[in-house]
C-alpha cells in the first residue's frame, strides 16, 4: 500500500473537512431545537462551535490554515465560549500555522490532551473484504433504527459507566444529521456495534466505532471498517481517514486496517475552565 505523506496540504485538507462537520453537527442540533444556544464562529481559517452545555462536541477545529493566527482571533474564540459559559477548547493540527500554539501560549491556554489522525489509501482488495463470521452489517435508515444506533453508540463509549445525558445527546444529533450514514453490527438479531462512514471531496471518514462489553473480541470493528472502506472505495475515494486515542484500542484496531497515523492533534484548554467530558474516552472493541 503507498504510504501518504502527512504534510501541511494533506493536513489543511483533512482539517477544512473537520471544520466543515463541526458546522454540521451545529446546524442538526439547531434544526432538532429552535430554541438552544448551538452556533458557530468562522475565525482563523477554522471554526468554533458549540452545540450544548458540556457536549464532547463543543470546540474549535481546523484553526491555522488561512495565514498567522492572532490575538483578536483567539479573543474572539474565547468571547464565543465565553458567552455560553463553556470552556474554551481548541483542537490544534501540529501543521497549521506556528502563530497558532504561540498565541495560544501567551494567553494562558494548557494542553489538555491529544488525539491521532490517521489515514490510508485504497485498495483493489477492499471491495472483497468480508465481514467476520456470525456478524451482519445493516446500514441503520429508519428512525427506530438510527435511534438503536444512537443509544448503542453511547453505552459502547461511555462503558464501564452508564452513559451521561451529553453523550445520549449527541449520539442523538450524529444520528440525525441528513447526510450520516450510519452502521450497526448485529450478532445473532443483536446489535452489537457502531460506525459512521462520511463521505466528502474523495475523503471517506469513519467514525463512531464502538462495540458493547458484551461482544467486543469477535471482529465486530474489524467488520465495520471493511464495509465502510468496500462502500468508500467503491464510492471512488481515494483516502479513508479515522481518528483515535494515542495507544487506544482503536488505534490498533485501525492499524490493523492499514491505518497509520499522519499526524497528532493537541487538544488545548484556557487555563481556570473546567473541561467537558471527553469524547475521546471508552473502549471501542
Amino acid at each position: 500500500m503507498t504510504v501518504l505523506h502527512a504534510g501541511r496540504e494533506l493536513a489543511a485538507r483533512l482539517e477544512a473537512l473537520a471544520a466543515a462537520e463541526m458546522r454540521r453537527f451545529v446546524a442538526t442540533a439547531r434544526a432538532l431545537d429552535l430554541a438552544c444556544d448551538a452556533g458557530t464562529l468562522d475565525v482563523a481559517g477554522g471554526v468554533a462551535g458549540y452545540l450544548a452545555a458540556r457536549s464532547p462536541v463543543n470546540g474549535a477545529v481546523g484553526l491555522g490554515f488561512s495565514g498567522a493566527v492572532t490575538s483578536a482571533d483567539m479573543e474572539a474564540v474565547e468571547r464565543f465560549f465565553e458567552e455560553r459559559d463553556s470552556p474554551a477548547v481548541a483542537s490544534v493540527c501540529p501543521l497549521a500555522d506556528p502563530s497558532l500554539t504561540r498565541t495560544l501560549s501567551s494567553r494562558g491556554w494548557v494542553v489538555d490532551g491529544f488525539e491521532n489522525v490517521l489515514v490510508r489509501r485504497f485498495e483493489e482488495a477492499d471491495v472483497f473484504a468480508p465481514a467476520a463470521e456470525g456478524i451482519e452489517i445493516v446500514e441503520a435508515r429508519t428512525e427506530e433504527e438510527r435511534q438503536t444506533w444512537a443509544l448503542v453508540a453511547a453505552t459502547g463509549f461511555s462503558d464501564p459507566l452508564p452513559p451521561l445525558s451529553e453523550q445520549l445527546d449527541l449520539a442523538v444529533v450524529v444520528a440525525s444529521r441528513p447526510q450520516a450514514r450510519l452502521f450497526l453490527a448485529m450478532v445473532d438479531g443483536n446489535a452489537a456495534g457502531t460506525g459512521e462512514l462520511g463521505i466528502d471531496d474523495g475523503v471517506a471518514w469513519l467514525s463512531a466505532d464502538t462495540t458493547l462489553p458484551l461482544f467486543r473480541g469477535r471482529g465486530v470493528q474489524q467488520s465495520l471498517q471493511r464495509h465502510r472502506l468496500r462502500i468508500g472505495a467503491e464510492a471512488g475515494c481515494d483516502i479513508a481517514v479515522s481518528e483515535a486515542a494515542p495507544g487506544s484500542l482503536s488505534q490498533r484496531n485501525q492499524e490493523r486496517a492499514g491505518f497509520r497515523v499522519a499526524y497528532t492533534r493537541v487538544d488545548l484548554v484556557r487555563r481556570g475552565r473546567e473541561m467537558p467530558t471527553s469524547r475521546k474516552e471508552g473502549v471501542h472493541e
